[in-house]
C-alpha cells in the first residue's frame, strides 16, 4: 500500500496509513544502502516512457472540439470521472460505507471485473492541462492497491471481524481457519495475482480479567 490506502478498514485511515508510509521508506532505504551498486532495467525507452505519460494530453486535443462541453465527450474520460468511478467501485463492492462494511464473493468479484474495464478505460484518459495530467496518473496509482483487497479478501472464508469488513455470505467468524494473514504478489507479466495464507503469531498474550 505504501502509506496510501489501508483496505478492509474503515478506521485504519491516518494512524495505519503513516505507518505503512513509514514501513515502504524505511525498506526502500534498506535496500539502497544493502545494495549500493544496484541498477535498476527499465524495459521501454525513454520516448516511449514519454509518449505513454503524455498521451492523456495527445487524447484531449484530438477529440475536445467533438462537443461544445470539454467535459462530457464520448471519446475520453477526465480524471475526476476515473476517480469516481474507482471510489463507487471501491465502496459500493468491496464493503464501504454505502453497504455498511458488508460484502460476499459474488460483490468482490463484480467489483473486481468492474476494476479490470475501469483499466482498460484508462488507455482514454484525458488531461487539458499539466494538474489533470497528474491527476490521471494519480487515480492510476490509487487504483493498484485496491485489486489486491478484494482478491484477499475473496479467498477468506470467515464472516470477517468487526470494525473491518463482513463477509454476509458466512454466518461465524472462523479463528481456527482463519485467524491468519492473507498476502497477494502481483505478476506482471501475466497480470494475475497470487494469493496465500501466512501463520499469525500471538507475540502479545490476552490481559487476564480484572477482579473486582
Amino acid at each position: 500500500m505504501c502509506g496510501d490506502i489501508c483496505g478492509a478498514s474503515g478506521h485504519k485511515f491516518s494512524s495505519g496509513s503513516h505507518a505503512e508510509g513509514r514501513i515502504a521508506a524505511k525498506s526502500a532505504l534498506a535496500f539502497m544502502l544493502d545494495n549500493p551498486n544496484y541498477t535498476p532495467t527499465i524495459n521501454e525507452t525513454p520516448d516511449h516512457l514519454a509518449a505513454e505519460l503524455y498521451l492523456p494530453f495527445e487524447v484531449y486535443e484530438k477529440y475536445k472540439t467533438y462537443t461544445t462541453a470539454p467535459e462530457i465527450n464520448p471519446n475520453y474520460i477526465k480524471p475526476k470521472m476515473l476517480q469516481t468511478r474507482l471510489q463507487k467501485i471501491a465502496d459500493e463492492y468491496f464493503g464501504g460505507i454505502s453497504t455498511w462494511y458488508m460484502t460476499s464473493k459474488t460483490m468482490l468479484e463484480e467489483g473486481l471485473r468492474l476494476l479490470q474495464m475501469l483499466k482498460e478505460d484508462t488507455s482514454k484518459m484525458a488531461a487539458s492541462n499539466l494538474h489533470e495530467l497528474m491527476r490521471c496518473w494519480r487515480t492510476i496509482t490509487a487504483s493498484c492497491p485496491w485489486r489486491p483487497m478484494p482478491a484477499t479478501s475473496c479467498s477468506g472464508k470467515s464472516r470477517g471481524n468487526p470494525g473491518y469488513y463482513y463477509r454476509g455470505d458466512f454466518d461465524l467468524v472462523d479463528d481456527k481457519n482463519w485467524k491468519c494473514f492473507v498476502n497477494s504478489k502481483y505478476d506482471l507479466a501475466t497480470d494475475k495475482w497470487e494469493v496465500k495464507k501466512v501463520a499469525y503469531a500471538q507475540l502479545v498474550e490476552d490481559a487476564a480479567p480484572v477482579k473486582h
